[in-house]
């Protein structure tokens, strides 16, 4: 009984087949002729057929399926490519855009009073940060290649960012003005009579004081480069935000707003004096 459990298909197409053989020889016998031969023949072949034409029609619409399938992958895959690369181009029409509105924003720095004439100009881009997320000491790619040395002066188009204190053949390293150790000497743009001094408050800021405590300073006043020391005069350092008159040391104290976003810079211009160059003063 296992056997024929285990082979009833085979077991079924055989008594098909013995079943087909007998009808035609009895077929055969009775009649003489090939006549009930041929309608048992048919009529066999009519039955097996019908099942073997049901399965060839399923197997040929598997197969047409599965060039559908293999043909609407190929053509996502070309999709994706193209998309792909659209999506890459437009990437790079905007990273072009924004290089060239940087490099328009980096011209209004050509324009300030001290560096009308005599200085050299290299663009370069901030390559990485030496300290923390403020732009305190920060290093770009170009170097004493491009004619850049130590204490060039290095600008944005908002402002004053500081200077460059150490210098190889295609880096330099910037010490901007909101770092501690950074003074720079002003004047208040309303009135460049009045004078002071400035340098960072290691929180991105910067504090400053007035040489004559009796200067009429406000609140909002623009503070201008001096021109006294190696920064061009007249270069936008910020805005006074506080004043303070301080007993203890009797001077008039200011707090200052950078111009400079030192929380994000990309591209700089850097300022390296000509050899024959004198800096223009402020009158």
């Amino acid at each position: 009984m296992k056997w024929i459990r285990e082979h009833i298909r085979l077991i079924s197409i055989m008594s098909v087949v013995l079943i087909l053989l007998i009808g035609m020889i009895v077929s055969y016998t009775a009649s003489g002729n090939m006549a009930a031969l041929s309608k048992v023949t048919a009529g066999g072949l009519t039955a097996v057929q019908g099942p073997v034409t049901n399965l060839g029609n399923r197997i040929a619409g598997g197969i047409s399926s599965l060039f559908s399938f293999v043909t609407i992958k190929k053509e996502n895959t070309e999709l994706k490519t193209e998309v792909s690369e659209l999506n890459r181009k437009i990437i790079s029409l905007q990273l072009d855009k924004a290089e060239l509105e940087e490099l328009r924003t980096l011209k209004s720095a050509l324009n300030y009073q001290g560096l009308a004439v005599g200085y050299d100009y290299v663009t370069a881009d901030v390559a990485a940060l030496d300290d923390s997320d403020q732009f305190n000491i920060f290093t770009i790619n170009a170097g004493s290649d491009q004619g850049i040395a130590v204490d060039s002066v290095v600008l944005d188009g908002d402002g004053l960012v500081g200077h460059v204190y150490s210098v190889g053949g295609n880096w330099a390293k910037v010490i901007s003005v909101i770092d501690e150790n950074n003074s720079v000497s002003f004047r208040v743009f309303r009135d460049v009579s009045l004078l002071g001094i400035l340098s960072g408050d290691g929180k991105g800021g910067l504090n400053g004081y007035m040489l004559n405590s009796n200067a009429s300073v406000i609140e909002g006043d623009l503070l201008i480069t001096s021109g006294l020391g190696f920064y061009p005069a007249g270069v936008p350092i910020g805005k006074v935000t506080k004043i303070e008159w301080q007993n203890d040391q009797l001077i008039k104290a200011v707090t200052i707003d950078p111009s400079v976003n030192f929380k994000d810079i990309q591209k700089v211009v850097v300022a390296t004096p000509q050899a024959s160059a004198e800096q223009v003063p402020l009158e």
